[in-house]
C-alpha cells in the first residue's frame, strides 16, 4: 500500500478508509456519507489525484500531475473528498 497520512479532520468525522484493488485506489466512507474511491497515479514524474464516486466509474474531480511525491497526492486526493463529499 502507498503511504498516507490521515488528516485530522477525517479522524473527527470518523471516517473509514480501506485498501481497494491496489497500491493506488483507496475506499473511504464515512456516517451519512457514502462511499467515495481515492485514488493517485504517477504522469511524467509528478502525481496527480482523483476522486470517483464508484471503482470502476469516472472521475468526478482530478488534481493535474503536480505533486511530487505520492504522499502529496494523497494529501490533495483527501481534499478531493473534503470539497465535493462533505458538506
Amino acid at each position: 500500500m502507498s503511504s498516507f497520512i490521515l488528516p485530522f479532520w477525517f479522524k473527527q468525522r470518523q471516517c473509514k478508509v480501506e485498501p481497494q484493488g491496489g497500491d493506488h485506489l483507496l475506499k473511504v466512507s464515512g456516517p451519512n456519507l457514502g462511499e467515495a474511491y481515492l485514488h493517485v497515479q504517477q504522469a511524467n514524474g509528478h502525481w496527480a489525484a482523483g476522486l470517483r464516486l464508484a471503482p470502476d466509474g469516472g472521475d468526478v474531480a482530478v488534481t493535474e500531475p503536480e505533486f511530487p511525491t505520492a504522499q502529496e497526492a494523497w494529501t490533495a486526493a483527501f481534499e478531493l473528498f473534503r470539497t465535493h463529499v462533505i458538506t
